[in-house]
């Protein structure tokens, strides 16, 4: 540099540096108002939301009590829903003409009850579809504050690195900032100042003056409304997530369900967690699940699909692995081992080691590098660890996998559960079938409980029995902890059959062949003749006009090329048995990027299971299904944590055929995994009635409608 600094240029020079400097402070102190803002919004939301609810709940609801209370006298006075009478004392009450002190004090009291029963009920779902006032100011300040915080560690970092330095450069190169300056200043002064230019040039041209993020952080606060709601329904979790985190009133969990002693409860709550590896925030639930697993040791997770398993899991290896611990493995169905290993690299910064058959390499590799190994049930018969090797954490995805002693993949699980002091196995539908299934699944868990379960099953009521249950068996459902999710509306299509599909299905039950009698109306040679296929054209098309995506199940390929050859180029490529699972995965990935009225057609065995679908909010069954546990995993691919539209569920069903009697046992099938599973009690006495196989009832009942048709 010359003798005579150019002291415009240094004044430039020292300016940017401070607007950096205050740039990156005043978004590390903009946190506390942010968490303020949202606070704020948050309350301002849920008190609109209480306004709109108890201003639904007419004041005819009071005299539902048979308690004598005059509601025409409430009514006279212009008082016609309960958050008018919220907003008023018991005296006020009483100055109403034909209210005397008593019924005024009744009317109070029970106002307050329906006021104190709505606000525990209370959905704190954001509707971004139709949203309100309050919706978007919340969606903007969760939008703020999510994306401020995700640039605020580095700026963190930047600030704890340069701030000094950069302070003592700007006060040591003033005097190179003017003439008179420069005239007046020492020999030992310039020196030091052109030294401190030279270093405030060096460090403006790297990382704190050209990639510092702050471009990034002011864009935030400029974003359009409608780039948050779009944020918001790609991120709803976060949001969610971010909601409980700071306004823990509007916390939406349920703990009280867990059948848990309270002494026990009292220490998983206490369960100090470290998820330092983890990217993700988890909800208030999850993080329960997580402090669960961790603090009872090997446990089955048996929380309804759609509630995260997944990432409770991933969490649940983060904290160990922050306690020390540094190798994991999970199992499971070969078919979502691309989506385990994707969730994982997503959710943290575990590392993941794929371990396919008897790929000894990569097995190796784990075993030296530690983090996560992902297998399959059918690779675990086809390797070996060393005797002496153990790990740290077993995550048994499916768990149900694994209910037959006898099998040779309980076989090979049995040994690695000896390997390891942490298991945590996952199931959405663990006890579909006997009590013997849970026991065992549990033996493997905690012996000490399923001898006790044992001793219990016959005799104890579903309480008792759930209380053994609890301290290895965790199950949450949906309307316990996820009340923002959207609306689940199912409907019936019935379709009656023109003379065409009736030909075709007398034939197809007269030959007994049960796949022929199913494929009900799909079976005509012109799409055009069939009725379902019109009616899927039709739901299609509103689906489109009213910018949803569509699922497309069936257990039948040719159902579902016909279904693909109906609705042509909308279609995604069709996801059946043999598409990979990593093709599987960019089916659906090529569908969430797809315009509205975009279609994905899919077997319910492949695409029912392990694929997270949330782009979608219509879904149709071509036919009904044989277990309603398949039912249920197909909807849960759409209806789960992240969806923010209401989901539609059209079963398309044929009048007069097999379709109206499957549909009946279907309904006392999940009546019976209802009280099964979420209750986690049913006797051997209560099942003896249902031990005929699949292949029985269905037999019986096509004889049965044989009959109907000889008889027509």
């Amino acid at each position: 540099m010359s003798n005579k600094p150019d002291y415009k240029q240094i004044k430039k020079l020292i300016s940017n540096a401070k607007a950096i400097d205050t740039g990156l402070k005043s978004a590390l102190d903009a946190e506390k108002s942010e968490i303020a803002a949202l606070r704020q919004k948050a309350d301002n939301f849920y008190n609109e939301r209480i306004v709109s609810t108890l201003s639904g709940i007419d004041v005819d609801i009071l005299s539902q009590g048979k308690q004598g209370i005059r509601v025409s006298n409430l009514r006279d006075a212009g008082i016609n829903n309960i958050y008018q009478l919220s907003q008023m004392s018991t005296p006020k009450i009483e100055t109403i003409n034909g209210i005397g002190a008593q019924s005024a004090s009744k009317i109070y009291t029970l106002t307050q009850q329906i006021v104190d029963n709505t606000k525990k009920k209370l959905s704190v779902r954001i509707n971004v579809d139709s949203p309100s006032k309050g919706d978007d100011e919340l969606i903007r300040a969760i939008y703020t504050l999510i994306n401020h915080n995700a640039l605020r560690e580095e700026f963190k970092e930047l600030f704890d690195l340069n701030h000094r330095d950069v302070a003592k450069e700007i006060q040591n190169a003033n005097c190179a900032t003017g003439s008179m300056k420069w005239f007046f200043a020492s020999k030992k002064g310039r020196e030091v100042a052109l030294s401190a230019v030279e270093s405030l040039t060096t460090r403006m041209q790297g990382k704190y003056g050209t990639d510092n993020g702050l471009s990034l952080y002011n864009e935030v606060n400029t974003a359009d409304i409608t780039e948050c709601r779009a944020h918001f329904r790609e991120n709803s979790a976060s949001y969610y997530s971010t909601l409980e985190q700071y306004c823990k009133h509007l916390d939406t969990s349920n703990t009280n369900k867990t059948g848990l002693s309270e002494e026990l409860l009292k220490e998983i709550e206490a369960q100090q967690l470290d998820l330092k590896y983890m990217k993700a925030t988890l909800r208030s639930y999850q993080t329960f699940g997580v402090k669960y697993a961790v603090h009872q040791k090997r446990t089955l997770l048996g929380d309804e699909m759609g509630l995260g398993k997944t990432i409770q899991a991933i969490a649940s290896m983060a904290a160990l692995k922050a306690q020390g611990k540094h190798h994991f493995m999970v199992v499971c169905p070969a078919s979502v081992l691309i989506n385990w290993a994707r969730e994982i690299e997503k959710h943290s910064t575990l590392c993941v080691t794929k371990v396919h058959g008897g790929d000894e390499e990569s097995l190796r590799h784990w075993r030296e590098n530690g983090d996560v190994a992902v297998t399959t049930y059918e690779s675990i018969s086809r390797f070996e660890l060393p005797e002496k090797f153990t790990f740290d954490m077993l995550v048994v995805d499916e768990a149900h996998y694994v209910k037959n002693p006898q099998a040779q993949r309980t076989v090979a699980m049995t040994k690695l559960l000896s390997k390891t002091e942490n298991v945590l196995y996952m199931s959405g539908t663990p006890l579909v079938n006997k009590v013997e299934e849970m026991c065992f699944l549990v033996s493997c868990l905690q012996p000490e409980i399923a001898n006790k379960l044992e001793q219990v099953k016959n005799v104890s009521t579903a309480e008792q029995f759930r209380q053994e249950l609890s301290p290895v068996y965790l199950r949450r459902v949906r309307e316990d902890v996820l009340k923002e999710l959207p609306d689940l509306i199912e409907k019936e299509q019935w379709c009656t059959l023109n003379s065409k599909e009736q030909a075709i299905y007398r034939d197809a039950v007269l030959s007994g062949n049960l796949m022929a009698i199913r494929q009900v109306s799909w079976q005509v040679e012109n799409l055009e003749d069939s009725t379902k296929a019109m009616r899927l054209k039709e739901i299609c098309e509103n689906a489109k006009e009213q910018g949803r995506k569509v699922i497309v199940f069936s257990f039948f390929r040719n159902t579902l090329e016909k279904v693909h050859k109906l609705l042509g180029d909308r279609c995604m490529e069709t996801i059946s048995g043999d598409i990979s699972p990593a093709r599987r995965q960019e089916i659906v990935d090529e569908f969430n990027n797809a315009q509205p009225g975009a279609v994905l057609v899919s077997q319910v065995q492949a695409g029912g299971t392990g694929l997270n679908i949330q782009a979608a909010s219509v879904v149709i069954f071509c036919e009904p299904q044989l277990t309603p546990a398949i039912e249920n995993q197909a909807i849960s691919r759409a209806y789960r944590m992240g969806q923010t539209s209401d989901v539609l569920v059209h079963r398309l069903l044929a009048d007069e055929t097999i379709d109206e009697r499957m549909l009946e046992i279907l309904s006392n099938k999940q009546l019976q995994f209802d009280s099964f599973a979420d209750e986690s009690v049913i006797g051997d006495k209560q099942i003896k009635n249902e031990e005929l196989s699949e292949n029985s009832w269905i037999t019986k009942m096509v004889k049965e409608e044989q009959e109907r048709l000889k008889n027509a």
